[in-house]
């Protein structure tokens, strides 16, 4: 019997970063090659988290039209962090990543939880009204990487991301602050897979010694025969 497997594949990816000090105008790849969790090239979206104190937050611009055909867009997606502090911050401190769902492309139109499209500082409390994408546990390291923060349906064509900064030190804010930190965002497309025919001696060729007719079968329910001479 035939099989047909629903697979999974990458398709185009966002990346949220500084494009002053992210390299490649915030396409990357990061300073540290060892950092980077990027998949392929991926479309830049400006946020820029120079210097983020603990408790505070910030927004990004809106992203561009997330359809990859007419008005057709992958309804699931992976989020994933490379986060760098100024100094480690203390273990077990978070940092919290929310979706503002929007269904218009002009920036200030069509936002939630007072999101305003734009990249720059966001008012902590107003996330009730925003969709929580995943939570990155750190370490007590300066730089922290989480590839799989998590997962998002998407029922809008756009949107911005909101970071909130729950770890016990500011975001890095030294000269070129932003060279490593980047947030990848990668829709997880299904790929159906098309079944495979089977060729089959037909049972009923009178003389199946000489020249088969052949069964194509692609399915219990479906048999067409064909004589090959």
């Amino acid at each position: 019997m035939p099989t047909q497997e629903s697979l999974h594949k990458y398709g185009q990816s966002l990346i949220f970063a500084d494009a002053t000090d992210f390299p490649t105008a915030g396409v990357g790849p990061p300073a540290t090659a060892a950092n980077d969790i990027r998949v392929g090239t991926p479309t830049a979206v400006q946020i820029d988290l120079t210097g983020v104190v603990a408790a505070a937050a910030r927004q990004s611009d809106k992203t561009a039209t997330l359809a990859r055909t007419g008005d057709a867009w992958p309804p699931m997606w992976v989020l994933g962090a490379c986060i760098e502090n100024e100094t480690a911050p203390a273990a077990g401190g978070t940092i919290e990543v929310w979706w503002n769902h929007s269904p218009n492309e002009t920036t200030g139109t069509g936002n939630s939880g007072a999101a305003t499209g734009a990249d720059g500082a966001y008012a902590v409390g107003n996330e009730v009204q925003l969709e929580l994408i995943g939570v990155m546990t750190v370490r007590n390291v300066v730089i922290n990487i989480d590839k799989k923060i998590g997962t998002l349906w998407l029922p809008e064509l756009y949107g911005s991301l909101i970071v909130i900064n729950k770890t016990s030190t500011a975001f890095r804010s030294t000269a070129t602050a932003m060279d490593e930190t980047h947030i990848t965002f990668m829709p997880a497309i299904d790929d159906l897979q098309a079944a495979a025919w089977l060729c089959l001696p037909n049972p009923n060729e009178p003389h199946p010694g000489k020249v088969a007719s052949l069964a194509l079968r692609q399915s219990p329910t479906l048999r067409v025969y064909g004589r090959a001479w």
